[in-house]
């Protein structure tokens, strides 16, 4: 059988497994968060600028097919 010091040594350390896992955790969190951020910015700025170019395309298009025929 373990003595009380031995069990308030396992008590402590399991509490600072607990807390080293909940800080990792939120590491894991933030680089996500990152990671999500440096991919979807450029995504949103590649499609706002495709998106651009297609409609200024498409009125082009628009135009040229809607003149009158002589």
């Amino acid at each position: 059988m373990k003595n009380v010091t031995e069990r308030r040594t396992d008590r402590g350390a399991k509490a600072r497994l607990l807390a080293r896992a909940r800080r990792s955790r939120g590491a894991v969190m933030v680089e996500y968060a990152l990671l999500l951020t440096f991919v979807a910015v450029p995504t949103v700025v590649g499609f706002t600028a495709a998106g651009v170019t297609l409609l200024s395309a498409y009125i082009s298009m628009r135009d040229y097919l809607l003149l009158p025929t002589p």
